[in-house]
């Protein structure tokens, strides 16, 4: 598998595994460790959590079942909106730990921009760094004024930037801001959100015309065209499956190469359509989502 460096000289793999709503959202159980456990067996070791996920007990519990050495795991998890700040933000990371059963995470991220208390977070998470806790800190659905934000003051740079991207919404601008930056760009819903947004699988890229067509040119399924499209470009990717057929499929996305042609029709079917939230709006209403204990 491939690794992408980071600005910080560490190395992350290109595939990680989603684990939000494994089952429903917040399911913490036999099953989300059972998952987790199949993507392991499978040869995931980049795997992508967060507090808000209500499932990092079962995400540390496979991670110790694996009987695979801690080093060789590439472990996320993120601070939510609501633990933002100096002190909840310490003390939010330390939660996170106890319930992973691990003594650092390899990646910490802002889950959402808060822009009020970015300064105080980043700093917190900049401490925490400094204690061994985090080996890289990171972001996720921030916007070119957010991380201008946090560049005016940081003293550790952000490595990662993890965005909803997918063919119906590809962030150039974005994108192009992060890669000039030495931001790696990571696509979380990387084939347009799970069974948990309620969207029926027609309205999903997986379903587009033209990427059927490309997928057809090559026998491959369209999940495998649009996350071979993702990795030609040099991006992270962290689908989440629950079936071992796709655990396995979305970690090896076949041989085959897409042409510049190829490439040029996915990226023309950029709509600006998101599934999920928006970082303009998404603030509010994430602030009475509660983290579980």
């Amino acid at each position: 598998m491939k690794n992408i460096q980071l600005n910080n000289g560490l190395t992350i793999p290109q595939i990680g595994f989603g684990t939000a709503a494994i089952g429903q959202w917040q399911q913490d159980d036999q099953h989300v460790e059972d998952v987790v456990l199949s993507a392991i067996e499978a040869g995931y070791r980049h795997l992508d959590t967060a507090s808000v996920y209500g499932n990092e007990r079962s995400v540390g519990q496979a991670i110790a079942e694996s009987g695979i050495p801690r080093e060789e795991f590439f472990i996320t998890t993120k601070v939510w909106d609501t633990e933002q700040g100096e002190h909840s933000t310490q003390q939010a990371l330390q939660r996170s730990l106890q319930r992973l059963q691990l003594d650092y995470v390899d990646l910490y991220l802002v889950h959402w921009p808060n822009p009020e208390k970015t300064q105080k977070t980043w700093q917190a998470m900049e401490t925490l760094h400094a204690q061994g806790k985090i080996r890289s800190l990171g972001l996720s659905n921030f916007r070119k004024s957010d991380i201008q934000q946090i560049l005016d003051f940081a003293e550790i740079k952000p490595v990662y930037n993890q965005l909803e991207i997918h063919p119906y919404l590809q962030q150039q601008e974005l994108v192009r801001y992060c890669e000039a930056q030495d931001i790696a760009v990571s696509c979380w819903s990387p084939l347009g959100s799970g069974s948990w947004s309620g969207v029926a699988i027609e309205e999903k890229p997986v379903s587009d015309r033209v990427i059927k067509q490309i997928a057809d040119k090559y026998q491959v399924s369209t999940a495998q065209v649009i996350l071979k499209w993702d990795l030609q470009k040099e991006r992270i990717i962290i689908p989440k499956s629950e079936t071992l057929k796709n655990i396995q499929s979305n970690l090896n996305p076949g041989n085959f190469t897409l042409t510049d042609e190829d490439i040029a029709a996915i990226d023309a079917l950029d709509k600006g359509h998101r599934y999920g939230a928006d970082p303009d709006t998404a603030l509010q209403g994430n602030l009475n989502i509660k983290v579980p204990d």
